[in-house]
């Protein structure tokens, strides 16, 4: 059965969510938000003592960390229950919950890349969440409220070493930018990966990535990233990642 989980159960959570992608975000949440604040909850499920499955939800987005062993069937019935937006969880695990649609993204962990000029860290991100937007469709709104809403829970974040930003610049001009969209002592998650089209080809995006996962890396974190589609996926192997779990995004615009 499915259980709320209390700050008292912070701990074993923790442990469980270690050593995954999925389970980065999670902890990240866990690290961050903790149960101070209404629009974050944890669930968990157990067996014989152990736990088996983590799900956790920031606003009315869930991200689902199941074991082999995890009850998929009482899974499934919890997701159909909960009105959330969205459910990040694998590929295996959406097949295993019964769930026919979903989007899939490929998953990469870092093994180490060629040492790189370091990036800078920006002390505004207003331009670094344009370029985002205009290269990453769907990733962000461009409207005003929704830049302070991501720069509030970015700040928030980077406050308690959960989030980073790194950037590309010549001539003060932003070439190219990278963020973690998690970020736990242990590992961390690559996202708002883009290169500024008119400095296309000169290495950019390479170097920031590289950049920001090296010093990750030597800070003692795994590190992952999704690709959005197949020239990233591509990208990301040719400088140092190798694949990794499938993603299953699951939209809820019906039961599963």
């Amino acid at each position: 059965m499915l259980t709320l989980a209390e700050k008292k159960d912070a701990r074993r959570l923790l442990r469980f969510c270690e050593g995954s992608l999925l389970g980065t975000y999670l902890g990240c949440r866990l690290r961050c938000y903790g149960f101070d604040y209404p629009f974050v909850n944890f669930w968990f499920s157990e067996s014989g003592g152990e736990l088996t499955a983590v799900l956790g939800t920031l606003d009315h987005s869930a991200v689902l960390l199941a074991a082999p062993c995890a009850d998929f069937e009482e899974l499934a019935a919890f997701l159909n229950m909960r009105a959330f937006s969205s459910v990040m969880t694998t590929a295996e695990t959406a097949r295993r919950c019964g769930v026919s649609e979903y989007t899939e993204k490929h998953a990469f962990a870092f093994s180490g890349g060629e040492a790189v000029p370091k990036a800078q860290t920006p002390d505004d991100l207003k331009d670094v969440y344009a370029l985002i937007v205009q290269e990453i469709p769907g990733s962000f709104s461009p409207e005003k409220q929704a830049y302070l809403a991501f720069l509030s829970d970015f700040t928030f974040r980077k406050n308690r070493d959960a989030a980073r930003a790194a950037v590309i610049t010549k001539g003060g001009a932003l070439c190219a930018c990278a963020l973690t969209a998690a970020q736990t002592p242990t590992a961390a998650v690559l996202s708002g990966v883009a290169s500024d089209p008119r400095f296309r080809g000169k290495g950019f995006g390479k170097q920031v990535v590289l950049s920001l996962a090296n010093t990750l890396q030597n800070e003692g974190k795994r590190v992952y990233v999704i690709a959005l589609n197949d020239n990233a996926a591509s990208f990301y192997q040719k400088i140092g990642f190798q694949p990794r779990e499938t993603i299953a995004i699951i939209e809820r615009t019906t039961h599963v």
